[in-house]
């Protein structure tokens, strides 16, 4: 094996030189006679690959396995990935589901955790996890310029690892390694599939590009300049190209919800209704109902409350410039009766993460409103149903969310929102002023919050009607949606074991 990567190499490398020499004419003969061989020797590589880690699947069983290096994260993605495993080995207590995770967790921890977070119980006899030990390579503090295609780039070789490791029946990527799909595929012989919470590149992130706009992935040095914006340009339209290669190499996606599965349908040119699926996440729609609404009788303090993770994309600064503005616009707030605060709950992924926090500590101390601001990180799911038992106002920042698992819970709970107004809270969750409210400035945000903290009494039929319109996002609607579109690869799956062995 080792023998023929070398000889593509090599093959490569006198390419390359000869080319350095050559007249045209001889340039393009030359590249008629080297290329053939050079595809020959690749397409013979790709056979011996094939055949290597093809051969290493158990014929006697069927596995799935679910791509997700960040699986102890405690987010929204992680409750996806945790319910599809606990759907999976309900319905199919015979098919084996794997973790590729680079946690270091052992498995007792990452069981006890799931629980303590989200309230799952796990089988244990047929979940396995394969820890991945090169997991930095797709983490975006390695890649401070050309992320998108560093991070990419960084999962074939986290892919790479993983196939090495395990060769599944079913490959699901569930958090967006898209650069993985053609490993499995092509090498391991894997049936591919997944979830998709966000395309890596969409429309919106070029037309942001294009019109010299400001975000967390458009720095101002590229967007006052315009040669770089030009280039950044080329660079995603070339990364788009790529992007839809690899997605072609799925065989069933589902997204999360309106605004992706649109994206989605237009990059990687998938049909709704027959590759491409909406399922929402799930969301514990269920336990959260059973707070009580409290509206009028004191349960209900004036908290503001956010859960996400601590993400650039997810715009904390937002949420403490807001809670600024509404102290110095309405200085009731800041003390008895109203005494308004803010409390931040999420998760944090790296010290990346770690370190955005210590940096909102500071920016709250900078707006000297860190008496009326708690963070709470990595809390429990019992912690978290407290704080949504008593918070009032639910806020959301993020511009262009993919779906808004954060939003549904603080509905479910009897907390009314005020979320961004784009993307999945404006699309599938959030009808402004009936079920809450969308804004997108700071002093949208700060009107609404104080509209809803200074006069509770009229929105007593808001709180109830959020809470009614979130049973399409329950557990167990996602389970039912979720198995329904992949019981086509499993029974296919078991079908063809069951030849091999006759």
């Amino acid at each position: 094996m080792d023998e023929l990567i070398m000889i593509v190499f090599v093959l490569f490398t006198i390419v390359l030189l000869l080319t350095v020499s050559m007249t045209l004419a001889a340039l393009i003969s030359t590249i008629v006679v080297l290329v053939i061989p050079l595809v020959i020797c690749t397409i013979a590589l790709l056979i011996a690959l094939r055949i290597k880690y093809g051969s290493k699947k158990d014929p006697n069983e069927v596995s799935i396995g679910f791509f997700h290096p960040y699986c102890t994260a405690g987010g929204g993605g992680e409750r996806v990935l945790w319910c599809a495993i606990q759907s999976i080995q309900e319905e199919y207590p015979h098919v084996k589901c794997v973790v590729y995770t680079g946690d270091k967790e052992n498995d007792e921890e990452i069981f006890n955790k799931v629980k303590k977070t989200f309230d799952i119980e796990l089988g244990r006899d047929n979940l396995e996890f394969i820890r991945l030990a090169k997991r930095k390579w797709v983490e975006a503090s390695t890649y401070p310029r050309f992320t998108l295609i560093g991070q990419s780039l960084g999962s074939m070789i986290l892919g790479w690892e993983a196939l090495t490791k395990f060769v599944p029946t079913i490959f699901l990527d569930s958090m967006g390694y898209a650069f993985t799909f053609p490993i499995f595929s092509l090498i391991g012989g894997s049936t591919v599939a997944c979830y998709v919470h966000y395309p890596t590149i969409s429309s919106d992130m070029i037309s942001s590009v294009k019109s010299s706009s400001h975000s967390f992935n458009n720095d101002v040095s590229i967007s006052s300049n315009k040669f770089k914006t030009f280039s950044k340009l080329i660079y995603y339209n070339i990364f788009s190209k790529i992007y839809q290669i690899v997605g072609s190499f799925s065989k069933l996606v589902m997204v999360n919800g309106t605004w992706t599965g649109n994206h989605i349908r237009d990059i990687w040119k998938k049909q709704f209704g027959l590759d491409l699926f909406i399922v929402f996440p799930p969301v514990d729609v269920k336990g959260r109902k059973q707070l009580k609404l409290g509206w009028m009788d004191g349960t209900r303090k004036n908290i503001i409350l956010s859960i996400a993770q601590f993400r650039p994309e997810k715009n904390h600064q937002l949420q403490l410039r807001t809670l600024a503005h509404l102290l110095e616009k309405y200085p009731s707030h800041k003390q008895q009766p109203l005494n308004t605060k803010l409390i931040l709950v999420g998760g944090v992924r790296d010290q990346g993460d770690r370190d955005r926090v210590e940096e909102l500590r500071d920016l709250s101390k900078e707006l000297k409103i860190e008496d009326h601001v708690e963070f709470q990180i990595g809390i429990s799911s019992d912690q978290l149903n407290q704080l949504l038992g008593e918070a009032s106002v639910g806020i959301h920042t993020m511009y262009n969310e993919h779906f808004g698992i954060g939003v549904v819970e603080l509905m479910a709970a009897g907390v009314i929102p005020v979320a961004n107004n784009s993307a999945g809270p404006k699309e599938d969750i959030v009808r402004h002023e009936d079920t809450g409210f969308l804004a997108s400035t700071v002093q949208e945000y700060a009107e609404y919050i104080h509209e809803i903290l200074a006069y509770r009494e009229k929105y007593v039929e808001m709180q109830k009607k959020a809470r009614e319109s979130t049973d399409r996002f329950s557990e167990s609607n996602f389970s039912n949606q979720f198995l329904k579109y992949m019981k086509p690869l499993i029974n296919q799956s078991l079908r063809n074991n069951n030849k091999k062995r006759n």
